[in-house]
C-alpha cells in the first residue's frame, strides 16, 4: 500500500510539473501574490504540494562534514526538487546585503537555503533554528541584526523542508533532532562562544538536545527562543500521528503554497511529529529533563492560536528554578499580553517585559500578536507592512473569506482567535512584529 502510494504521489508531481512549463514562473515570488486565480488553481491542482522527483540525496549530517558542505548539499536539493526554486525572487533583505548578490538574478532558492554569514573571526557565533513548515528565510530580519553585533551566523534547513509540504508526509522528528545536533555540535567545534536561537519547532529542538544531556558545553553563552514549541493550542493534537497512519489521509490543510518562503499545506504527519516531539519537554514532576546554567530570552505572545503559551512559560520557569544556576538573573520574558496574565504561571524571580503599544503606533492597528510574527521586521519585503503576501489559511473552508482576505484592498490584520475572525473579517494572519525594535533593545541588553 505505501508502495503504490508513492508511485501515485510521483505520478501527481509530475502532472502538476508537466502542467507548469507553458507559463513556468510568468509570476516571480512577489507578483504571484497578485494574481487570485493563480492562487487557487495552484490551491486546487496541489501544484506546487509535491516535489520534483529527483535523484539528489539529501545531506549525510556527518558530524566531521564541515558547514560549508553542509550548505552547498542543501542548496543543491532544495533546487533539484523544490518546483519552485528557479522562479525570480527579486527581494532584498539584510542577508542579500551582505552577501552582495543580485536583486535581477535572484530566485527562491537563494532566500529559502540554509546560509552562514561569517566575521574575521571565530569568537562567536549564533545557530538559528526555524519552525516547522518555516525556512530560513525566517531569520533573514535577525541575522542582519546579530551580524551587526560581531555574530557570525548560521541557519539551519530542517529535513523536510525548503522543498515542498509532501516531504513532511514521511519526515520523522528524529530526522530533525539530528540535523539539531549536527548544527549545534558543528557551530560548538567552529567558534569559541555560542549562542542558540529558536522559533518553533526549533526552539523545541534546542531545549529537547540540550535537556537530554546530563552536561552541556560551557561555550553556550545564551538561549534565545521565539514562541517555542512547547505544547500545541489544539487539544485535538496528539490524534494527529494516528490519523497520519491512515492510508490516503495526509493532508490537514491543503493551500495554494504560493508563500515562497513557508509551507501553506500541511499534513497530519507533520502534526504528528512535532507533537511527540513537545511531549518530550513535558516537565511535569517526575520529570528526567535536565536544565543548565545558560541564560534564556524567552518571547511569546499571549494570544497564540498555535502554541499554549503558559505551557512555554512553564518551561521557562523549570529552566529557571535549576538547581545551582549562576545566570538565572539574566533570565528574561518578552511577554505580548497582559502582565497580569503571565504573572499567573511565571515565577516572579524571572524578569517580565511586556511592551506597551501607542495609540501613534503600528501596533495599535494589530489585533493581538501571532505565532507566526515575532521574528519578522515591519520593513521585511515579503511578510512586513508593505508585503504583498497575505496568510490566510484561516479561511481554507470559506472561499468567500478566503478571496476577500487575499484580495481585499484593505484587511485586519492579527493573531486569528476565534473572537477576532469574528469581529475583524477579513482578517489575515500577522507576520510581522510591531514591536519589532523594543524586541532588538531588550535582545541587545540580554546579549551584553
Amino acid at each position: 500500500m505505501r508502495l503504490f502510494y508513492k508511485i501515485t504521489l510521483f505520478s501527481l508531481a509530475l502532472s502538476a510539473l508537466s502542467s507548469l512549463h507553458a507559463d513556468t514562473f510568468a509570476a516571480d515570488c512577489i507578483t504571484i501574490n497578485h494574481d487570485f486565480s493563480a492562487m487557487l488553481n495552484a490551491k486546487e491542482q496541489g501544484s506546487f504540494r509535491f516535489s520534483t522527483p529527483s535523484n539528489t540525496t539529501a545531506f549525510s549530517y556527518n558530524a566531521q562534514a564541515p558547514f560549508s558542505e553542509y550548505i552547498s548539499a542543501s542548496k543543491a536539493y532544495i533546487k533539484a526538487r523544490n518546483p519552485q526554486a528557479s522562479r525570480p525572487c527579486p527581494i532584498m533583505t539584510p542577508v542579500t546585503a551582505i552577501e552582495a548578490s543580485s536583486t535581477q538574478k535572484r530566485i527562491v532558492a537563494d532566500l529559502i537555503a540554509p546560509f552562514e554569514l561569517r566575521q574575521a573571526n571565530n569568537n562567536k557565533a549564533i545557530l538559528l533554528i526555524h519552525g516547522l513548515t518555516d525556512s530560513p528565510y525566517l531569520f533573514h530580519d535577525l541575522a542582519g541584526y546579530f551580524f551587526e553585533q560581531g555574530f557570525n551566523v548560521r541557519t539551519l534547513l530542517l529535513p523536510g523542508h525548503g522543498t515542498a509540504p509532501a516531504d513532511l508526509i514521511d519526515v520523522t522528528y528524529q530526522q530533525w533532532q539530528q540535523a539539531a545536533a549536527y548544527g549545534i555540535n558543528r557551530t560548538l567545534a567552529d567558534f569559541e562562544q555560542v549562542y542558540l536561537g529558536g522559533f518553533s519547532t526549533g526552539g523545541a529542538l534546542i531545549f529537547d538536545h540540550l535537556m537530554q544531556q546530563q552536561t552541556v558545553s560551557d561555550k553556550i553563552k545564551g538561549l534565545l527562543m521565539w514562541s517555542p514549541a512547547s505544547q500545541a493550542k489544539s487539544q485535538q493534537a496528539w490524534l494527529a500521528k494516528y490519523v497520519a497512519k491512515i492510508p490516503f489521509v495526509d493532508w490537514l490543510d491543503k493551500d495554494a503554497d504560493s508563500d515562497f518562503a513557508k509551507y501553506e499545506s500541511f499534513s497530519f504527519n507533520a502534526a504528528g511529529q512535532v507533537n511527540s516531539l513537545m511531549q518530550r519537554l513535558d516537565v511535569t514532576p517526575p520529570t528526567h529533563l535536565i536544565g543548565h546554567d545558560i541564560p534564556l530570552l524567552l518571547i511569546a505572545s499571549e494570544a497564540d492560536q498555535t502554541i499554549n503559551t503558559n505551557a512555554s512559560l512553564t518551561l521557562a520557569n523549570f529552566w529557571h528554578k535549576t538547581s545551582g544556576r549562576k545566570t538565572a538573573n539574566k533570565d528574561e520574558v518578552i511577554y505580548y499580553g497582559q502582565a497580569k496574565n503571565a504573572k499567573k504561571t511565571l515565577n516572579d524571580t524571572i524578569k517580565l517585559t511586556v511592551p506597551q503599544c501607542d495609540e501613534t503606533s503600528l501596533c495599535a492597528a494589530v489585533k493581538d500578536i501571532a505565532h507566526t510574527s515575532p521574528t519578522n521586521s515591519p520593513q521585511n519585503a515579503h511578510y512586513g507592512v508593505q508585503g504583498q503576501y497575505r496568510n490566510c489559511g484561516h479561511y481554507l473552508s470559506d472561499d468567500k473569506q478566503y478571496k476577500a482576505c487575499k484580495t481585499n484592498a484593505q484587511v485586519n490584520v492579527g493573531e486569528v482567535t476565534k473572537d477576532n475572525i469574528e469581529r475583524f473579517s477579513p482578517i489575515k494572519r500577522l507576520t510581522y512584529n510591531p514591536y519589532y525594535e523594543q524586541m532588538l533593545k531588550s535582545i541587545g541588553d540580554f546579549l551584553h
